[in-house]
């Protein structure tokens, strides 16, 4: 026994100990859980009250987008009826015929025929569109004067002293509406008619009822049981309430400012709103939600995670004490316990009454004094077999390590060898080496499934059987031993003293024999056979590390079946580029000679040269011309990008002078600005060097820049500057139009892509042009690139080195 030793037993008091950890542990336990719950409710409930806040506006805000819809689509009908023929020749009629007081003697008859008929038609026309459209209460044709031509529904003819007036070059207007409190709100669109000769012959007038605007957002809304949507003039006039109503929201739109949050309504009732003034209207939108209403399933959400706070939190408080309990007990008697073991009692057991962490350390504790008691009774004969134990440990190790470098050089073979017949040859004679096993052999199934073929074999071989399946490398599946068993069964097979072996040793001298079949998934695609001359066999741990080594065999193999089918893809992958190829090249061909032809015949035939032309056949003969051109265009387009991908586009390298190059290039552009409130500007710098380029080609891309940049500007300039710095010329193409988005920015180079435009829709054409611009520039050793701002214009600037002289 151990002598007594001087610890003095007052230095730990165990009751003292018991109570001030229980108190710590229960304290940790309320504050860990407390205070988590209560940050997470708190963040909780502000997250779903900004949430639903967000999702409010978002709701609220898409009324008045479908506002302006209502109005643009609406408006746009009378904009289609006075761009139609008829009602252009109908009201030329009208403004054209004389007053009947003037005699026009026997022609009068006639002239008062044909106006009565174009006023028949034009009124026919007003009431099918107020028929079509039930949001128009009346309509008028009106002459350039004011005076009525034709009306339908037009019952107060005071409605036309609120006439608005069109500016010069404006095609149509909104008469912004005042809100009566006793009469129909009316919203006055006016659009222009326009003669052949771009004179103004009449104007269309329509009056809309702003109530269906109304009653439209309030249906498409979907705001609610408390939701509301009004309309408020500058006087405050709210419709459809047809009463003076004042808000903070609505007094800050009133003073022009657009505001959206949380707001009290002109009920003094608090509410989500948007307040946005519509100039088109001349009114301000008013879209609100009641708070209660909005933040209703936020307050249930609130007071649910608040009340599940509390309960967890009280939950928790039990549980903490029980547990804080069942904790400090054992401690304080496995203290004792160690106190009586200091004093040298070693004969200590303490209670085992759980299987926690407590109960494991005071099994443990038990295990602990019983091997220290032992220890003192017999210390050599424990040293003599904790050796023992530690060299087979360390065997176990080795083996272990030994296992495991087999299976990295495996690895490593696996991802490094692509054959298959060589790939097996390595993993074979690593197995057999690392594992000193007497044969490996690997086995595949044919495609039939029905016989195993031995891909690669390793060790010890009885040739003198005459069976041996090395004369014939292919076996039946159902054949007796271990290999057939794992290849029909899909298991690892492991028989001590096999009777049958398929190859390897003569059967009398093997002891085990392992068959792990090569598993992908459901399918068994061969077996990995392993046999021991070893008297103690093959242990549990040994088949584990060669279940691995199966599973990188059939990874292996898998690899190399894919990579074989890859390479065969990659090669019909390259057949089928070239077919594409050949046949876009061949279709380009055969496509420009009929329209080299089209072209021909159509610009004779415009010419008079094949007779006289009615004015509809010459306008046909135009689009047909000008299809054509466009047709040909983008096959010669088509047919560059087939030679770029060929390698076939040569370029003719020749001295260019770029300032003459660029002024017979704008001398051609101006035609297509002719129509347009368009300036052409040139800033040329005087120091320009020559460059080596082909001059087609750089002439073909100056003229897509410069098409494209007339294409989409309908007014303002368009600039070409040339400059030279840093050994090369830049050159720039900019515009004042409705520049580009910056997600387009960088697609619009790629070929058969394109621009959004700002009603989302694509432009005309096939996408080619920049992307043929880039490729030539590219292929001279320059370089492409645009800057944009959208709403301000594009500048598109290419680089082309300077001629090395």
């Amino acid at each position: 026994m151990l002598a007594s030793g001087s610890t003095d037993q007052s230095l730990l008091p165990t009751t003292g100990m018991r109570g001030g950890l229980g108190r710590t542990l229960l304290t940790a336990f309320l504050v860990l859980a407390i205070v988590p719950l209560s940050a997470i409710s708190w963040y909780a409930t502000v997250r779903e009250r900004h949430d639903v806040q967000r999702e409010v506006i978002a709701k609220l805000s898409a009324v008045e987008v479908q506002g302006h819809q209502w109005v643009e689509r609406h408006v746009a009908s009378l904009a289609f009826l006075a761009t139609l023929p008829a009602t252009k020749e109908n009201v030329n009629i009208l403004v054209a015929t004389p007053d009947s007081s003037t005699g026009l003697g026997e022609n009068s008859t006639h002239i008062a025929a044909d106006a009565d008929a174009a006023h028949d038609v034009l009124y026919l026309q007003l009431q099918s569109l107020l028929l079509q459209d039930s949001v128009f209460c009346s309509l008028a044709v009106l002459d350039g004067e004011g005076a009525v031509l034709v009306s339908a529904g037009l019952e107060d003819e005071s409605l036309l002293e609120q006439m608005p007036v069109l500016e010069a070059g404006q095609d149509a207007t909104l008469q912004p509406a005042l809100l009566d409190l006793d009469t129909d709100a009316r919203l006055i669109a006016v659009q222009r008619i326009v003669g052949e000769d771009d004179r103004t012959i009449g104007l269309l007038t329509g009056w809309l009822y702003l109530e269906d605007l109304v009653a439209h957002l309030q249906a498409a809304g979907a705001l609610g049981e408390t939701g509301e949507i009004y309309l408020v003039d500058a006087d405050g006039v709210a419709l459809p309430q047809r009463e003076v109503v004042s808000s903070p929201g609505i007094r800050a739109v009133l003073a022009g400012e657009d505001t959206e949050g949380l707001y009290e309504n002109y009920a003094g009732i608090p509410v989500i709103g948007i307040y946005r003034w519509m100039p088109d209207l001349g009114l301000a939108l008013v879209v609100e939600q009641r708070q209660e209403e909005a933040f209703a399933t936020a307050d249930s959400v609130t007071a649910t995670v608040v009340g599940a706070s509390l309960a967890v939190a009280l939950v928790t408080a039990v549980i903490a004490a029980v547990v804080t309990r069942q904790i400090t007990q054992p401690i304080v008697r496995l203290t004792k316990s160690a106190l009586n073991i200091a004093d040298g009692d070693l004969d200590q057991q303490v209670p085992v009454k759980s299987r926690d962490e407590i109960g494991i350390l005071a099994y443990v504790f038990n295990r602990m004094a019983a091997d220290l008691k032992a220890l003192y009774e017999g210390l050599e004969e424990k040293v003599a077999q904790r050796t023992a134990l530690l060299q087979s440990a360390n065997y176990q190790i080795q083996r272990r390590a030994i296992q495991m470098q087999a299976s990295m050089e495996v690895g490593q073979a696996v991802t490094s060898i692509l054959d298959s017949d060589q790939l097996l040859e390595q993993v074979v004679r690593v197995v057999r080496s690392r594992f000193v096993y007497s044969c490996v052999a690997v086995y595949t199934a044919n495609g039939k499934g029905d016989l195993l073929h031995l891909r690669a074999c390793a060790g010890e071989v009885d040739s003198s059987s005459s069976g041996n399946p090395l004369a014939d490398t292919l076996i039946p599946v159902d054949v007796p031993g271990p290999v057939g068993k794992a290849f029909r069964e899909g298991e690892t097979v492991v028989e001590t003293h096999p009777v049958s072996i398929t190859v390897g040793p003569p059967a009398s001298y093997v002891s085990s024999e392992v068959a792990l079949p090569l598993r992908l998934g459901n399918r068994i695609l061969g077996v990995l056979d392993v046999q021991s001359t070893d008297e103690e066999g093959v242990d549990e741990d040994d088949v584990s590390v060669l279940q691995n080594v199966a599973s990188q065999i059939t990874i292996a193999l898998e690899n190399a079946r894919a990579y074989a089918v890859e390479r065969e893809a990659v090669e019909r992958l390259k057949d089928l580029d070239q077919s594409k190829r050949r046949f876009l090249a061949n279709m380009s061909h055969e496509l420009r000679t009929p329209l080299t032809n089209v072209l021909g015949f159509s610009r004779l035939m415009l010419k008079g040269i094949s007779g006289p032309l009615t004015e509809q056949q010459r306008n046909d003969l135009n689009i047909v011309y000008q299809d054509s051109q466009h047709l040909l265009g983008l096959i010669n387009d088509l047919l560059d990008i087939s030679h770029i991908e060929a390698g076939l586009m040569e370029l003719d390298f020749q001295e260019v002078d770029l300032p003459q190059l660029i002024h017979s290039v704008m001398a051609t552009v101006s035609a297509l600005v002719r129509d347009k409130d368009v300036e052409l500007h040139q800033e040329i710098a005087p120091d320009i060097p020559t460059v080596q380029a082909d001059i087609a080609r750089i002439r073909q891309v100056l003229l897509r820049l410069l098409a494209n940049a007339a294409k989409f500007t309908e007014e303002g300039s368009i600039t070409v500057r040339a400059w030279p710095t840093d050994g090369e010329v830049r050159v720039s193409v900019s515009d004042t139009g409705m520049g580009i988005l910056p997600e387009d920015r960088e697609r619009i180079f790629w070929r058969f892509e394109q621009g959004t435009l700002e009603n989302g829709r694509r432009p005309d054409g096939a996408g080619l042009g920049l992307a043929l611009s880039r490729e030539f520039v590219e292929m001279h050793g320059g370089k492409i690139w645009v800057e944009s701002e959208v709403g301000k214009g594009s500048t598109f600037t290419f680089s082309l080195p300077v001629s090395q002289q």
